[in-house]
This record gives structure tokens, C-alpha cells and sequence, in this order.
């Protein structure tokens, strides 16, 4: 055990959490000690294995540098940094799109994503993938990112509204408005099942044509298969789930999956699924 390891290990034996978290607010705040980022995770991870979500809404409504560097940048916005993953999931979206009979370029005006950090996949639809669209709307609970993105996106001339706020408020953020599209870009993976098939539930009814939910992916089998999600202590204590099935339960009907297994995409796996409404009888009939 190394002299770092054993300073956290006594500090967490020492102060309670509640103090813990105090100080990794102060921690956070001083950036000159950014290289030092992972002790204000190191000195909670009792925090994180005993209450995962609880420990992700904090870290990430915090703005805590050791979750939030890596979608701090304005550089984010570059559609020649996009990630991998991300341009497969925009693929995928648009083939997604065409399956159920819409033309990705005319049949799409509004687009909801829950989890959107600074807001740039929302912009590059608006430049790039849905050239259509007149409304797009993100929340996050990152505050900080929220207020950052808003301001580049504002002084772009983007039509992009951003909304701080908890994904599981969606009553109080977005009302009973619908969207033609509706998507989650990992976000849920911070969710328990029950809390997350909550979430998916509420999105689905917001939306009116296509929902788009992407998560991590199960390594040894199709997400599509599991009986239960799956607790990750590999990925920070982060959620494996079934999205189809929780899709099926609150009424949708899928339309397409991706399952990448172990495959690794800018660091993380992959697990997609595209579904559409009941609402939505036309495109649920050609899929019975």
C-alpha cells in the first residue's frame, strides 16, 4: 500500500462522510491542485461502494474534476474530435430513423437528451445529422457544464436550449412536452434498474417517434439477455442494464440493438437500443 493509499484509507476512517464530502468540494475548487484530482475520489470510495448513485449525483453535480475534465472542453464541439462511439451511436440513429419510415433530414423537429453535459451532441445534430430540426433541448445535472455550454452554444447562434436539472425530474423540467426524439448517452448507467427503468419509463412517454438509449455493455453476454442489472465495481460503480426489457415493460417496442461485448470504444463498451412508442401504431404494427 502505497503512502497516498494509506492517507485516504485514514482519512476515511477518521471523518465521517459528510465532512469527506465538504472537503473534496474544497479540493475541487482549487485548480491548482488538478493533478491531485483523484483524492477527492479516493477519499469517498467507501461512499461509492455503499451508496453508488447517491456518490455519481454528487461528484457530477459538483462538477468534480476527476469525473468532469474529460467533457470540460469546449473542444467537444469539434465534430472532427468526435469520439468513436459517439459516431457509431449517430449511425446508428439515422439507420434507426429509417427503419421506422422517417427521413432523417425532414421528419425530425424536436429532440429531447437527458444527460447532455455541454450540449455538443446536441449541436452536431443540429449542424450535421438532423438538419431539420427547430427544437433541442438537453439536461444535465452538471451545473457547471450546463452554464458552459450555454454560453458557447449561445454565442454559436445555436438554436440548442440547455436545462440544469436531475434526470429523474423530468415532471418539473420538461412537463408532459413530447419530442420526436428522446435519448440517453450513458447517463443511466449511474441508475439502479429500478430507478433507471423509471427513468426510461418517463422518457418513453415523452416521446413521439423515436427513443435512443445507450449504456454499457455486459462483457460476457447481450445486455437483451440479462435477467437483472449488474453492479460494475470495473467501471467506477456504474450499472449494466437491459434496456429492452425495461423498454418492453413501460410499453415500447424496439426496433434496433447494438451489442459490442467487451469491445472497447474510447474506453468504454457499448450497449444501444432504439425503440418507439405505443403511441407510435404504425411503426409498432410493421414491427408485429
Amino acid at each position: 500500500m502505497s503512502i497516498t493509499a494509506e492517507i485516504k484509507e485514514y482519512i476515511r476512517m477518521i471523518f465521517p462522510v459528510s465532512l469527506r464530502k465538504q472537503a473534496a468540494i474544497l479540493l475541487n475548487s482549487q485548480r491548482w491542485l488538478s493533478r491531485w484530482d483523484y483524492l477527492t475520489q479516493g477519499i469517498l470510495r467507501d461512499f461509492q461502494k455503499s451508496n453508488p448513485k447517491a456518490f455519481h449525483k454528487f461528484f457530477w453535480s459538483n462538477h468534480i474534476l476527476s469525473y468532469a475534465k474529460q467533457y470540460d472542453s469546449e473542444q467537444l464541439f469539434d465534430i472532427n474530435r468526435m469520439e468513436p462511439s459517439r459516431r457509431i451511436f449517430f449511425n446508428d440513429l439515422i439507420s434507426a430513423i429509417q427503419e421506422i419510415g422517417l427521413d432523417p433530414a425532414k421528419d425530425i423537429h424536436s429532440v429531447l437528451e437527458v444527460g447532455c453535459s455541454l450540449g455538443y451532441l446536441l449541436r452536431f445534430m443540429e449542424t450535421d445529422i438532423l438538419p431539420d430540426t427547430e427544437e433541442l433541448v438537453g439536461i444535465d445535472i452538471d451545473g457547471d457544464a450546463i452554464n458552459k455550454g450555454a454560453d458557447y452554444l449561445h454565442h454559436a447562434g445555436s438554436k440548442v436550449r440547455l436545462i440544469h436539472g436531475d434526470m429523474e425530474d423530468l415532471d418539473r423540467l420538461v412537463g408532459s412536452r413530447t419530442f420526436d426524439v428522446v435519448f440517453a448517452g450513458g447517463v443511466l448507467s449511474y441508475l439502479n434498474a429500478e430507478d433507471a427503468a423509471k427513468v426510461v419509463s418517463e422518457m418513453l412517454k415523452r416521446t413521439k417517434k423515436l427513443l435512443a438509449l445507450i449504456g454499457l455493455a455486459c462483457t460476457t453476454k447481450d445486455n437483451s439477455g440479462l435477467q437483472q442489472s449488474l453492479l460494475d465495481d470495473t467501471r467506477g460503480s456504474q450499472w449494466v442494464h437491459n434496456f429492452k426489457s425495461m423498454v418492453e415493460a413501460a410499453g415500447g417496442h424496439v426496433v434496433k440493438c447494438r451489442w459490442e461485448g467487451a469491445r472497447l470504444f474510447n474506453y468504454q463498451t457499448i450497449y444501444t437500443v432504439f425503440a418507439v412508442p405505443s403511441s407510435n401504431r404504425e411503426v409498432v404494427s410493421a414491427i408485429k
